[in-house]
């Protein structure tokens, strides 16, 4: 019979143990595989260490418990009976015996009952004794059992604990990590309910979870002190320099039944925080009140509601922050941060201007050992473009965000200078707002607030459409000239009211601005006839509210029409003109969608305003064309441009054709101080000026057609007409080789180079109306030099109205300025500012000649 495995290996031990050097090789081959399976303490991780020793604990653990178990049951003392103090007696002498037999026998019968009473005795202890051992061997089991439970309960309770204080940890991390107050709430949320509130360690469990003390009992203020907190929260939330309207017609939210279009938060609710106790020290409030009290309409921003009117000057810089923050250049990109390290105080105007004489010697924070690293950045800019449409090639101004790559040293020294300007631009915002609050809460009983803007065109709309008019071009839009009136009632409180004026026609021109407010200061004068005192507050875009032609009615129409005695009209800084009167916007166009969505049909200015007349408190008027012509009747054609005009942020006037202005608001007087020096603006000429015409003034754009050869279109048409594109590689010719000029020919200067030409240092400042500048014009495969002349100062989208010179001859001095070549050129593109040139007449005919040659390539 074969053998089985198990003798085979049997059999295999005993030959090895009879051989004493395999048994050896054997036991060291043991040793080496135990040793190297076996890890050192040292060698061990961390979380193997610890799982190691708690292995450990609970073996030593057990084994005392079984050494000690078993000691007890080994040494347990044998039980005996308890000693009598007076033990029975035996005697057995026969010396008290007596000697008669009858005392013999009554002694035996003594002995007899003495030792039956002994053996009853002891039968009785032998009894008890072994019901004493059952008991104590039933106690001693009940023991032991009871002591392996609480071992076993040990553990589970140990292990309890360390999941219990796990979770707490982890409960406590994550409440204190957490930002939003919602989120907060929700983990206290979990503390309420009947499992913990009906335990009485509720106090004690939320103190181990959220490290916070129930115990404390915070002092409550009085109701009157919470009024006032309240109403001091909410109006410091709907500031506008704390929160923006919103016009958009969806933009609204209700609570109990009180709708209010929505504001969006300007800023974090921490930062906002600090702003708040800053501007009110002495008000004892905690961020939990703060967020507490915050109006239901004020919300933090979303991608959905992203503003989409954002101020160039602020995302560009913002952008060049985020960069050099990104790369380690500078430590923070809060821009408010970087501009109190700058300046000694952020309220005052020499700081932020750059004129105080302490702040010229800080500078921003940069680690200049990264000079030489290259920082990708974005930025908005204005870009021209060539395209083609119904094969023409137009050029097109597009605003664009693009990506950029610069050094280090670079980005910093754009940086700087980008920061004086928004410095400057910052002071404005804060200046103008502070103004504006400054002005309405200040109304006296004589005086009127008005706050206009334009809303964004309402597109009409019909209950049901048909397709080609859905889709196509036939649908009519709705002009929306929206503001808010602020006075001061008898009580001595201010009264709010809002109105909005209709109008088919689209235009936004100072003619058509007019006759929008026609109807208002009518109803002002009508409600208010003791009012006297105007101040206007509007954004300040150059083709509506900050031009000449509106300068010229306000210092004229107001007083001839309306028997204003005196008016300011203020100017909020560029990007920032977002204000309460966007709102009534917002609501109109919303409320129109709802009339259309339950059957109405609203195609035009006029339904529009037939249909929402007496929808709300919203006063309504409709304005036609005809109001708007005869609004552009009364303004005059010989208007005098206000130089600086850009820079003009009010405009006030005590005397019917003389307007003063200055670079702020200031209301120190009601708006007509002496602060800042405001100078003197007549909008008509002078009658000495207008006493001495010449033909040069009365035909300064008139066309030399006898001195040059006629151009039938424009430089921009001719440069990109698709007809001259065998010129766009033409050469440039210097005057040093004194060829014949003709219309495709370039004329250059390189003689006197840059002799007369300012070429360092320009500056959107410099550029004015009626400055003569060199601008780059480039084609698709060519850049070209004009001279313009500069038509209005740098708008808020960074272009440049020019009117554009031709060359006359072949020396670049003499020009001519055609009137009918006009583009709006982005600043970028501006190269130089050139002297005024020496305006030359001859007849009717007018050109302008200037020193030096000028460096142009014309094509």
């Amino acid at each position: 019979m074969p053998l089985t495995p198990a003798e085979k290996q049997r059999r295999y031990r005993e030959r090895r143990r009879n051989n004493q050097e395999k048994e050896e090789e054997t036991k060291r081959k043991d040793r080496e595989r135990y040793h190297a399976n076996k890890r050192l303490v040292r060698d061990l991780t961390t979380r193997e260490h610890r799982a190691i020793k708690k292995k450990w604990r609970c073996a030593n653990a057990r084994r005392r418990d079984k050494a000690k178990a078993l000691s007890m049951i080994m040494h347990t003392p044998e039980s005996s009976p308890p000693r009598s103090n007076s033990p029975p007696r035996l005697s057995t002498s026969r010396e008290s015996t007596p000697n008669s037999t009858s005392a013999a026998v009554r002694g035996r019968k003594q002995i007899k009952r003495n030792r039956s009473k002994l053996f009853r005795d002891n039968m009785k202890l032998k009894e008890q004794l072994e019901t004493v051992n059952k008991r104590h061997e039933k106690y001693k089991k009940r023991y032991n059992r009871e002591k392996q439970k609480r071992f076993q309960n040990e553990d589970g309770n140990r292990c309890n604990q360390q999941k219990y204080q796990i979770l707490s940890n982890a409960i406590k991390k994550r409440y204190k990590n957490v930002k939003t107050r919602k989120e907060k709430v929700a983990i206290q949320k979990i503390f309420e309910e009947k499992t913990v509130k009906g335990s009485r360690q509720k106090t004690q469990i939320i103190k181990e979870c959220l490290a916070v003390d129930q115990g404390y009992v915070r002092k409550q203020q009085p109701l009157f002190k919470v009024k006032i907190l309240s109403t001091k929260i909410k109006e410091f939330f709907e500031r506008d320099d704390i929160s923006r309207a919103t016009a958009g017609k969806k933009e609204a939210v209700s609570l109990k039944k009180d709708k209010m279009q929505k504001r969006y938060l300007l800023d974090n609710m921490k930062n906002l925080y600090v702003s708040f106790k800053q501007e009110n020290p002495a008000l004892r409030c905690s961020y939990k009140t703060f967020t507490r009290y915050r109006p239901f309409f004020v919300v933090p921003p979303t991608v959905a509601a992203r503003e989409t009117c954002l101020c160039r000057i602020h995302t560009n810089i913002q952008y060049l922050a985020f960069a050099l923050c990104k790369n380690k250049v500078i430590p923070t990109s809060d821009l408010n941060k970087i501009i109190v390290d700058q300046v000694c105080n952020p309220d005052s105007l020499a700081c932020m201007t750059g004129i105080c004489s302490v702040c010229l010697s800080k500078t921003t924070n940069f680690d200049t050992s990264k000079d030489e690293i290259i920082v990708r950045y974005s930025q908005w800019i204005s870009k021209t473009e060539v395209i083609e449409k119904a094969g023409k090639k137009i050029k097109v101004t597009k605003n664009v965000k693009e990506e950029t790559e610069s050094t280090g040293k670079a980005l910093m020294e754009k940086f700087e200078i980008t920061l004086e300007e928004f410095k400057r631009h910052i002071y404005y915002i804060k200046t103008q707002y502070r103004n504006y609050r400054k002005c309405i809460d200040e109304l006296t009983t004589n005086e009127i607030a008005l706050h206009i803007d334009f809303s964004e065109n309402y597109s009409c709309k019909c209950f049901e459409e048909v397709q080609s008019h859905h889709f196509g071009g036939s649908r009519n839009q709705v002009s929306l000239h929206t503001g808010v009136i602020y006075s001061r009632c008898s009580d001595h409180k201010i009264e709010v009211s809002s109105f909005c004026t209709v109008s088919g026609n689209l235009s936004h021109n100072p003619a058509a601005i007019w006759a929008h407010l026609h109807p208002i200061f009518a109803s002002i004068q009508e409600k208010f006839p003791e009012v006297n005192v105007l101040h206007v507050f509007s954004d300040g875009p150059a083709t509506q509210y900050r031009q000449k032609q509106n300068f010229y009615l306000i210092c004229t129409k107001l007083f001839s029409n309306y028997q204003f005695t005196k008016v300011t009209w203020n100017f909020f800084e560029a990007g920032h003109g977002k204000g309460a009167a966007d709102g009534i916007g917002g609501f109109l166009k919303w409320a129109a969608d709802q009339l259309v969505a339950h059957g109405s049909d609203i195609p035009d200015a006029t339904k529009f305003y037939l249909a929402l007349k007496d929808v709300s408190k919203v006063r309504l008027h409709l304005i036609t064309n005809e109001d708007i012509e005869q609004s552009s009747t009364q303004i005059s054609d010989n208007i005098v441009p206000l130089l600086g005009t850009m820079k003009v942020h009010q405009v006030f006037s005590e005397e019917p054709g003389v307007l003063k202005y200055r670079n702020l608001s200031c209301f120190c007087q009601r708006g007509f101080c002496t602060c800042m020096n405001p100078k003197n603006y007549f909008p008509l000429k002078t009658a000495v000026e207008q006493s001495t015409p010449s033909n040069c003034d009365k035909n300064m754009l008139s066309d030399i057609s006898n001195l040059y050869q006629k151009r039938t279109k424009g430089f921009y048409r001719f440069v990109y007409s698709s007809d001259s594109d065998d010129v766009d590689d033409a050469p440039l010719i210097s005057l040093k080789e004194k060829p014949t000029y003709s219309v495709a020919q370039p004329c250059t200067s390189k003689e006197n180079e840059n002799a007369l030409i300012e070429m360092e240092n320009i500056h959107a400042n410099k550029i004015n109306d009626g400055i003569c500048v060199l601008v780059k014009v480039s084609s698709s495969k060519q850049d070209y030099v004009y001279l313009g002349k500069a038509l209005s100062e740098v708008e808020e989208d960074g272009e440049v109205k020019i009117m554009f010179f031709k060359a006359i001859d072949n020396t670049a001095t003499k020009f001519k300025l055609v009137e009918t070549d006009l583009s709006y050129e982005p600043f970028d593109n501006l190269l130089a500012i050139v002297p005024e040139p020496k305006k030359v007449c001859k007849g009717k005919r007018v050109y302008y000649q200037f020193d030096t040659p000028l460096d142009i390539f014309e094509k």
